[in-house]
């Protein structure tokens, strides 16, 4: 058993994002995070990770990023999101490898406008 709350943990993830946090994102990953979505394919690396989603804020006015659903294993937690990114509503889900109280690895799987 995990001696860290993944739920928690997941959910101060959740905050940051939506509040564009990226000191509070670049806080919660490990160094050799990794970073796979159907936009940026992968990143590997905590820096290059952090300069892919600040491309994210940065391309936004609004942003809002929420749960529907969390659900946890031993060392992982799965997402079901939507994420508003101006007038763009997207659904998705995000898996979150854990190493302790670190993110990983984020792999998001979301359909993307053509």
């Amino acid at each position: 058993m995990s001696q860290y709350n993944l739920i928690d943990l997941t959910e101060q993830y959740i905050k940051a994002f939506d509040s564009k946090d990226l000191q509070g994102l670049a806080e919660m990953l490990c160094d050799d995070f990794v970073l796979e979505d159907p936009a940026v394919i992968r990143v590997e690396g905590k820096e290059n990770s952090l300069v892919k989603i600040a491309e994210i804020f940065n391309n936004c006015d609004k942003l809002s990023f929420t749960a529907q659903n969390i659900f946890r294993d031993e060392s992982n937690t799965i997402i079901e999101f939507h994420l508003k990114l101006d007038d763009l509503m997207l659904k998705g889900t995000d898996i979150i490898v854990w190493s302790g109280d670190k993110m990983k690895e984020l792999r998001a799987y979301l359909d993307l406008p053509k």
